[in-house]
């Protein structure tokens, strides 16, 4: 495991501690650590996709300058 994973492992930790000790109810945490679960799962797709489309186009852009450059030889 990476130092990133360990440090967000450690925050839902701290997270789902800090709710239940402000709801004082269980299933209450349970549900606000779960909708914070899925939102964090989405936001991460998100930028995984995001992040691909940006590598594709610069790999595309990167590819037709070195075509180019062999075209002027």
């Amino acid at each position: 495991m990476n130092k990133k994973t360990v440090l967000h492992i450690i925050f839902l930790i701290f997270l789902s501690a800090s709710l239940l000790y402000l709801t004082r109810s269980w299933w209450m945490s349970l549900g606000i650590l779960m909708l914070l679960l899925l939102a964090d799962s989405l936001l991460l797709q998100y930028d995984n996709k995001r992040r691909r489309e940006w590598e594709e186009k610069h790999r595309m852009q990167t590819n037709s300058e070195e075509e180019e450059d062999i075209e002027d030889r």
